[in-house]
């Protein structure tokens, strides 16, 4: 993961602490994201493989990314072209996908919509969407300039940054 990455990851969890009121919340936590469950240890997942790639591999101390080779998932008719498993300290604490197309970025945020609550009109505007749980945030980003676009699920209690008493559901 390069660096310019962490900073985009550390900056929106920063901005999820500031964020307005207004934000989304999520009406329902998750508890992982497509069978893959928060807190569970890597050696769970066989068919995961760690990632090589010296800018993706281990983008801050103690975490460890891997991916599924082979995998195609689809969500509301979008195919995501990479899936990014994050653990930290050996436990799944968030999954990065990527898509293409700013009309896959409405098809996502109508998914996401749909099973974990519903973004404010004008938040929907915005380059990055968030929704706040507890425990989670969703993050749906798309850069108009590159066509490119991310979804992340992170689980707060699994990541690099001290959330530990960082209750988001109230942004």
């Amino acid at each position: 993961m390069n660096l310019h990455l962490v900073r985009v990851v550390g900056c929106s969890l920063l901005l999820a602490a500031l964020a307005p009121a207004e934000a989304a919340r999520l009406t329902s936590e998750p508890t992982g994201f497509n069978g893959y469950t928060w807190g569970t240890l890597s050696a769970e997942y066989p068919s995961l493989k760690l990632v090589t790639d010296p800018a993706v591999a281990h983008p801050l101390p103690e975490m460890d990314v891997y991916e599924n080779p082979g995998e195609v998932l689809t969500l509301n008719g979008v195919t995501f072209g990479k899936v990014h498993y994050r653990f930290y300290r050996d436990r799944l604490g968030g999954i990065q996908l990527t898509f293409e197309g700013r009309d896959n970025r409405e098809k996502l945020r109508q998914w996401i919509e749909e099973r974990y609550g519903k973004v404010p009109l004008p938040e929907r505007k915005q380059k990055n969407i968030e929704w706040h749980g507890a425990n989670t945030v969703i993050n749906l980003g798309y850069d108009i300039t590159t066509n490119q676009g991310r979804l992340w699920f992170i689980y707060l209690l699994l990541t690099p940054f001290d959330n530990s008493t960082t209750d988001t559901s109230g942004y």
